[in-house]
């Protein structure tokens, strides 16, 4: 009977207990609140750090050094597109491409049978005016003494002299057609017009070929040379025997200036300036580009800053940040400005700037006009002359 009527007492006492601890719970966070005194202090403001920043005086130039890189093709002195002078069947080519040749040396060779052939019909031509000629004097000197014993008239001796002119006059034309035919046969052999190298090949033996017609492509060995395409306003500043200085991928070299064209191409405009290489370098060959590094003074109004200085504005424009005080604290105003000329670390820009004023020279993508700042105490005192 004890334990059926404690039953329905159970819950209530759960409920109760429940109740209890959370109230204690409560008191406990108030009393830890109190303790530590958050619900009785205030926040301090917070002040805001000044960013530091690296500046540099900025100084007023009328003009500015452009500077650029030209690219100039390497030559050989000489290059022949080489040829028979006659028509005709190429019997011997006795050179290939990549041979180097000399001078007078026998590259092709046509089929002179005929000719041969006329010099033998001209020998014999020339044999019987020889002989004609001979005729003539003995008969002129017959007649010289018969007239002498006045046996015959001085009118036959006229005939006779002119007989014996006429057979000189006949075997003097002969052989002038057996040199002008030996000279046709030497063209039948081409040669070499200078010490190089075969740079190309276009026919075999056995091909008929026109009068002129290219047969080997030679360039001359010895110094190679550059070709440069500038602009007449450079030139103008070069002169004729002026060393300077060329590189290649891996290296630097010196040459001397052998020509500047007096005229503009056409096509481009240019002028063509021809440096003569001063020292050999068997690493370049004739078609390898060079470089050449060329300055020119432009008349322009404006400052140099390094590029990372630059932010990038709108229409065209760029931006950079200048150091100001105001209400007697420095403060970052922007300045729109107008890029002229760059290379690879500075620019020339114009602007509303003026003379030593102090810019900001990195780390401007953190910076917003404004902004409260401190120059730090390196200043840069070296202004920027384009030419770093």
């Amino acid at each position: 009977m004890t334990s059926t009527n404690q039953l329905p007492q159970q819950p209530g006492y759960k409920k109760h207990l429940v109740w209890l601890i959370a109230l204690i719970a409560l008191i406990a966070l108030v009393l830890l609140m109190k303790a530590s005194g958050t619900g009785q202090t205030q926040q301090a403001p917070i002040v805001a750090k000044k960013h530091l920043v690296n500046v540099m005086p900025i100084k007023w130039h009328e003009q500015y050094v452009q500077k650029r890189l030209v690219v100039g093709r390497a030559e050989a002195p000489q290059t022949a597109a080489i040829g028979f002078d006659l028509a005709g069947s190429v019997v011997n080519m006795l050179v290939d491409e990549g041979q180097t040749v000399t001078q007078g040396q026998i590259l092709a060779e046509l089929d002179d049978a005929r000719f041969r052939a006329q010099m033998i019909e001209l020998s014999a031509i020339l044999k019987r005016a020889n002989s004609e000629a001979n005729l003539a004097k003995l008969s002129l000197k017959r007649v010289a003494e018969l007239v002498a014993k006045k046996l015959e008239s001085a009118q036959r001796l006229d005939e006779t002299t002119e007989s014996v002119n006429a057979a000189n006059a006949f075997a003097d034309e002969i052989l002038a057609r057996k040199q002008t035919l030996q000279i046709e046969i030497s063209k039948t052999k081409l040669r070499a017009p200078f010490d190089g190298s075969v740079v190309s090949r276009l026919v075999d033996k056995g091909t008929v070929v026109a009068t002129g017609q290219t047969l080997f492509t030679l360039q001359q060995n010895g110094q190679l040379e550059v070709r440069f395409a500038l602009s007449a306003d450079y030139t103008n500043k070069l002169a004729i025997g002026q060393v300077v200085t060329l590189m290649t991928q891996s290296s630097q070299l010196l040459g001397s200036i052998k020509s500047i064209a007096q005229q503009r191409r056409l096509d481009t405009r240019t002028v063509d300036v021809i440096i003569r290489l001063t020292e050999q370098n068997p690493s370049i060959l004739p078609g390898d580009l060079l470089h050449m590094d060329i300055s020119s003074e432009i008349n322009a109004n404006g400052f140099w800053v390094p590029r990372k200085a630059l932010v990038s504005g709108v229409r065209g424009l760029w931006s950079l940040f200048a150091v100001e005080t105001i209400d007697g604290e420095q403060q970052l105003v922007a300045k729109l400005v107008e890029m002229v000329h760059a290379d690879d670390k500075n620019a020339f820009v114009r602007g509303a700037l003026h003379d030593a004023e102090l810019v900001v020279i990195e780390g401007v993508q953190r910076l917003v006009p404004g902004q409260k700042v401190v120059v730090a105490d390196n200043i840069l005192t070296n202004t920027v002359t384009g030419l770093l």
